[in-house]
């Protein structure tokens, strides 16, 4: 098409120069306005000329480009129709195969790990879920070996009588111990399993007398309740509690802060206790 109009602008541009350069009488001024006009279309020509034979180059890279297509889907079939039909695709190693400037990746089905068969990006997002499933899963392996961690106690009796400052208080009568972590013996919980643990402790003293207890790790105070009935005739009670992270190994214990005025009770409607669990 474009052939065809080139060739007749041509042809009129051949019979305008014919009609006006005969022309010599009265028509200087129009046969000038017409030779600029044809120096004009002349161009125009020229750059349409040019453009047709770009055209012609795209059009056979395209064709050239259509032929390596056709080419690669008859490789395709011939490569399906040598395996039987197989609808898997071939082994290839290294998985890739490449065809001009086209790389199509081709997947071992049955001869390589799920895990290689991730793209790199997603093995990078996936690793550090992956690391965090592998740590759960031994916290919990710990946890169920561990079991639960709890022990409860109390004092079965009332002391003889007034106890020294730093006295650790034996609860001697121990109703849970999951774990093995306390020892009635000593009255000191010695931590199984490093964790985060609640701990609480409650007591009471005879009239006219006080009781200050101190909550320890170690030689480390956690906690101090005090009961003080010594302008009372009448006990007085106190209960505390903590949360506390501890480690493996670590002694808790309870025991008095200041030297007692009169006895700790406790009594079968009232008792002096120990206890703690682990959280988590």
């Amino acid at each position: 098409m474009i052939c065809k109009s080139l060739c007749i602008l041509l042809c009129l541009l051949n019979a305008f120069h014919e009609i006006y350069g005969k022309s010599t009488d009265g028509l200087p001024l129009k046969v000038d306005n017409l030779e600029v006009k044809l120096e004009i279309l002349e161009d125009i020509v020229f750059r349409l000329i040019s453009e047709n034979d770009d055209l012609k180059d795209r059009v056979q890279y395209l064709e050239k480009m259509v032929k390596n297509c056709d080419k690669c889907e008859n490789e395709k079939i011939k490569s399906s129709d040598d395996e039987g039909y197989n609808h898997t695709l071939p082994k290839i190693d290294g998985g890739i195969a490449k065809s001009g400037k086209e790389e199509i990746e081709e997947i071992k089905p049955n001869s390589v790990k799920k895990e290689d068969s991730i793209p790199e990006k997603r093995k990078e997002f996936i690793q550090p879920f992956r690391r965090q499933a592998q740590d759960l899963e031994r916290k919990v392996e710990q946890r169920s070996q561990s079991d639960v961690i709890a022990f409860h106690a109390y004092l079965s009796t009332d002391s003889s009588g007034p106890l020294p400052a730093h006295h650790i208080l034996k609860f001697d009568t121990v109703s849970l111990n999951r774990g093995n972590g306390y020892n009635a013996f000593d009255g000191i919980f010695i931590v199984p399993v490093s964790g985060t643990y609640v701990f609480t402790w409650a007591f009471m003293s005879e009239p006219r007398g006080t009781v200050s207890t101190q909550l320890m790790r170690n030689s480390d105070i956690l906690g101090t309740r005090f009961a003080d009935s010594a302008t009372s005739t009448v006990w007085d009670f106190a209960t505390g509690i903590v949360v506390a992270d501890v480690d493996q190994g670590d002694h808790i214990y309870v025991q008095l802060r200041l030297n007692s005025h009169g006895k700790v009770l406790s009594i079968p409607h009232s008792r002096n206790t120990f206890s703690g669990w682990l959280l988590n």
